[in-house]
C-alpha cells in the first residue's frame, strides 16, 4: 500500500511538445524532465510520426520526500520514477555513430527502445538553482532512498558534508537525474536499465563472437560467462563446439589453448552436470592469479550502442523558453567516468541541433581508459583483460603514438563551443592500474603534456579506488587483501571539487589550479624506478597489470571486433607517483590524513595469497595502510626507515591540533567542507589511539589489524 506521500501515476504517458530531435538512453535525463517539471511544457502533443525523438515518458511513481520537509531555500523535493520511450531513425547521419543501429529497426524502419529514469527535483522547480546534475549510474546503481518517502527529514535538518552529497545538492536547489544506459544489467535487482532491441541480420544474431574473462581468488571448477547481476550473453547451442578456452599469465600473454574436451558449458547439480549456456565447468579448476578467456558465438545481439545520445540532454524549454533549468552538469565515477570520456571523444556532446549537451563534466577515477560501450556485442561492465578499454588516445589535446603512427586527442574533434569544462579526478590506485599518468604525460612516458584551458586534473594523494571504513581506529577486516586496505576517503576532497566545477560553469569562478604528479618535477616515475622507504614485512610492487596495444581487427573503428580475443602488440608505459620518506606521494591534493600522517597510504596492495612481490601481481585499483612504529625503539628494532609516531608528535593533543589546522586550511581554500572537520578529527583520534597501542603492521597481526 502506498504512503500518503506517494501518488500513483502509473499509466500516465506524457508526449513531447516542441522537442528537438533526440534519441538515446542518456538523452532521457533532460528530455524527460521536459515533461515532468511543472511549468516546463505548456502543452503535450503526440510525437511526430517517424524520425528520431522522444515517444513519451511514463511516470510510474511520484514521491514527496520527507512528508514535504523543506530543503533550505529550495523547499520540498519530490522523486519521479518511470520510463522514457524513444524512437531512433538509423538513416539520419548523426545516428550512424551508433554501431549496428540500422540492424535493429522495426517494420516502420525506426528503432524503438526505452529506459528507466529517476528525477529528483524541487516540488516547485522555480525554487531550484537552475542547474541539472546528471549522475551516470554505475552498473545501474543509484541512491535507492529516493524510492522511499520517509527518512528525509533528518537529511534536510542536519549539516551535510561530503558523505551526504545528495542531500547537500538538494539544499542548494539542484535538479538531480539518474537514468539507465546499460542493457545488460538486471533491472529487477533494483537497478536502472536501458531496454535495447535486438540487432539481427536475416533474422539471426549478428556475426561475431563474445569473449568472457574468468579470474578467481581461490581454486574453483565453475565460473559464469558474465558479471554477477548482469544479463549474460548465452552460448549459441549450435555453435558451442567451436568455442575456445585459453589460460593466460597476464594481459600481455596471448595464452595457451585448453583442450576442448577438458571443459564444458555446464553447471554442477547434485552429483551430476547439467548443460548450461551461461556457465563453464572446468574439472582441473580455475587457478587464482591466472586469467582464463572463453571465446564463443552468442545467441542474441542487443543494440548496446544506444548507451550514448547524440542529441540534447538539455532541451528544458517549452515553446516560450520559460523552463528555469539553465545549466547541465554530469558526474561519473569509475566505469561512469570512462563513459563520460568516451561520450565526449565520440562527439556526443553535440546534439542534433548543434548545441552543447553538458556544460561541465566531472570524470572521477576513469584513469586513461575508455570503455566497452558502443560496440557490437559490447559488455559495458567489463573493464579488464582483453576488452577495448585501455585504448588510445589518452590525452585531451592531439598526441601521436610513435609505435603505430596514430594521432588523436579526446577533444581534438570537438569545437571550442561544444567543449565542456572538465575535471578529471585521479586516485593513487588509478596510476598503478589504470594508466592515469597517460592523461597528462606523453605516450612514451618522457614528457608532461599541455592541458586545454577548460580542463583541470586533480590527483587526490594517497587514495585507493574506494576506501576501507574504520573499525576501532583501523581498517575494518574483510575481503581478500594481504595488507590492511587504505582508509583515506577521497570524498572529503572530491565533493568540494564538484561544487567548484558548478561555480566555474555558473558564475565563472575559477577553480583551483590542476594538481597532479609531473615528470619535470620528478613527481612521476617509471614503475621500474619506483622507490619506497624500507618498511619491514612490506615489499613494493614489482609485478602489475601490463597494458598492450591490442589489435581487434580492421573494423574496430566501426565498433566491430573481428577478433574477440585481440592480437597483442607493444606495451604502454607504466608511470606511478613518486613518494617521500614517509612512503606518501609527493604531488596532488592532500587530505588532512596525508598532510598530518600516521601511516603510509598507498595505491597498491596484494591479494590474500601473496608470497612475494617477485611472484605476486599487485591487486587492481587497491591501496594499503601501513602505520608507523609507535616509538623510536620499535622503529629501530624493526628497521623501519620512517620516523615513528612519538618522533613526530608530542602526543595526541599535538597531533589533533595539527590535524585540525590542516583541515581548516582546506576549508578556507574551498577544498573541504566545514561540516567534515569534526569527522576528520574523530577518525584521526581513533587511528592515533590504535597506532599508539599496536604500532606498525606485522604479518602476524594481519587478522587483528584487518585486511579489507
Amino acid at each position: 500500500m502506498k504512503s500518503s506521500q506517494e501518488q500513483n501515476a502509473a499509466g500516465r504517458v506524457f508526449t513531447p511538445a516542441a522537442l528537438p530531435r533526440s534519441f538515446a538512453a542518456g538523452a532521457i535525463i533532460c528530455i524527460s524532465i521536459f515533461f515532468a517539471l511543472s511549468g516546463c511544457a505548456r502543452e503535450r502533443r503526440a510525437a511526430p510520426a517517424g524520425g528520431t525523438g522522444v515517444k513519451g515518458l511514463t511516470i510510474e511513481r511520484r514521491i514527496l520526500l520527507g512528508e514535504g520537509v523543506s530543503f533550505g531555500a529550495a523547499g520540498s523535493y519530490e522523486a519521479l520514477i518511470g520510463k522514457v520511450h524513444y524512437t531512433l531513425d538509423p538513416h539520419e547521419a548523426q545516428n550512424s555513430r551508433v554501431t549496428d543501429a540500422a540492424l535493429a529497426a522495426g517494420p516502420d524502419s525506426l528503432v524503438h527502445y526505452s529506459a528507466d529514469i529517476v528525477i529528483v527535483k524541487p516540488t516547485d522547480i522555480r525554487r531550484g538553482n537552475g542547474v541539472l546534475f546528471y549522475n551516470v549510474v554505475n552498473r545501474g546503481n543509484f541512491d535507492t532512498r529516493l524510492l522511499r518517502a520517509t527518512g528525509w527529514a533528518d537529511v534536510a535538518s542536519r549539516p551535510s558534508g561530503s558523505r551526504e552529497r545528495l542531500g547537500r545538492q538538494m539544499k542548494q536547489g539542484y535538479t538531480i537525474v539518474f537514468s539507465g544506459w546499460q542493457d545488460d544489467v538486471i533491472a529487477d535487482s533494483g537497478r536502472l536499465r536501458l531496454y535495447a532491441p535486438e540487432a539481427r541480420l536475416e533474422g539471426q544474431p549478428l556475426p561475431g563472437e563474445v569473449l568472457a574473462v574468468i579470474e578467481t581468488d581461490s581454486l574453483s571448477q565453475q565460473a559464469s560467462l558474465g558479471d554477477p547481476g548482469h544479463r549474460v550473453y548465452a552460448v549459441d547451442p549450435e555453435q558451442a563446439g567451436e568455442a575456445e578456452m585459453r589460460v593466460h599469465d597476464g594481459m600481455a600473454d596471448p595464452g595457451t589453448v585448453i583442450e576442448r574436451g577438458a571443459w564444458k558449458f555446464a553447471c554442477p547439480e547434485d552429483s551430476t552436470l547439467r548443460p548450461d549456456s551461461i556457465n563453464v565447468f572446468f574439472p582441473q579448476g580455475f587457478e587464482p592469479g591466472k586469467i582464463y578467456t572463453v571465446r564463443y558465438r552468442p545467441d542474441r545481439s542487443p543494440l548496446m550502442g544506444l548507451c550514448f545520445p547524440p542529441d540534447s540532454l538539455n532541451p528544458l524549454t517549452d515553446s516560450l523558453g520559460e523552463c528555469p533549468i539553465r545549466y547541465c552538469l554530469a558526474y561519473g565515477s569509475s566505469q561512469c567516468g570512462r563513459y563520460l570520456r568516451n561520450f565526449i571523444y565520440q562527439g556526443f556532446n553535440c546534439d542534433l541541433s548543434g548545441r552543447r549537451v553538458f556544460d561541465g563534466v566531472v570524470a572521477n577515477v576513469p584513469g586513461c581508459r575508455m570503455g566497452f560501450f558502443n560496440y557490437r556485442y559490447a559488455q559495458p561492465s567489463r573493464s579488464w583483460g582483453f576488452f577495448p578499454d585501455f585504448v588510445f588516445p589518452f590525452t585531451d589535446l592531439p598526441s601521436t603514438d610513435p609505435v603505430n603512427g596514430q594521432s588523436a586527442g579526446l577533444l581534438a574533434g570537438v569545437p571550442d563551443s561544444l567543449r565542456p569544462k572538465i575535471f578529471y579526478i585521479h586516485h593513487s590506485g588509478e596510476y598503478w592500474s589504470s594508466g592515469s599518468a597517460l592523461t597528462h604525460a606523453d605516450i612514451e612516458g618522457l614528457r608532461d603534456v599541455e592541458l586545454p584551458p577548460q580542463v583541470r586534473i586533480y590527483f587526490l594523494t594517497g587514495t585507493a579506488h574506494g576506501h576501507a571504513e574504520l573499525e576501532n581506529g583501523h581498517p575494518a577486516p574483510g575481503g581478500h587483501y594481504y595488507l590492511p586496505f587504505n582508509p583515506n576517503a577521497a570524498n572529503f576532497l572530491e565533493a568540494p571539487l564538484i561544487e567548484s566545477l558548478a561555480r566555474w560553469v555558473v558564475s565563472g569562478e575559477l577553480p583551483p589550479e590542476s594538481a597532479y604528479p609531473r615528470l619535470d618535477r620528478s613527481e612521476l616515475a617509471a614503475l621500474e624506478m619506483f622507490s619506497f622507504p624500507q618498511v619491514p614485512d612490506v615489499e613494493p610492487p614489482v609485478l602489475v597489470d601490463l597494458h598492450p596495444r591490442f589489435d581487434w581487427g580492421p573494423r574496430f573503428d566501426k565498433g566491430i571486433l573481428d577478433k574477440a580475443l585481440p592480437g597483442i602488440g607493444p606495451l604502454y608505459p607504466i608511470l606511478v607517483p613518486a613518494v617521500d620518506k614517509d612512503g606518501n606521494e609527493l604531488a596532488g591534493l592532500r587530505s588532512p590524513h596525508l598532510a598530518v600522517p600516521l601511516a603510509s597510504y598507498t595505491g597498491w596492495n596484494y591479494p590474500g595469497y601473496f608470497r612475494s612481490a617477485a611472484t605476486t601481481t599487485a591487486t587492481r585499483l587497491s591501496g594499503a595502510w601501513l602505520p608507523f612504529s609507535r616509538d623510536r625503539r620499535e622503529r629501530e628494532d624493526r628497521g623501519d626507515a620512517r620516523p615513528s609516531l612519538a618522533e613526530r608528535y608530542r602526543g595526541r593533543g599535538d597531533y589533533l591540533d595539527k590535524l585540525r589546522r590542516s583541515a581548516e586550511n582546506l576549508v578556507r581554500e574551498k577544498l573541504m567542507f566545514a561540516e567534515d572537520v569534526p569527522l576528520i578529527l574523530e577518525q584521526g583520534g581513533a587511528m592515533y589511539d590504535y597506532v599508539a597501542a599496536a604500532g606498525a603492521w606485522k604479518p602476524e597481526t594481519a587478522a587483528r589489524a584487518g585486511a579489507r
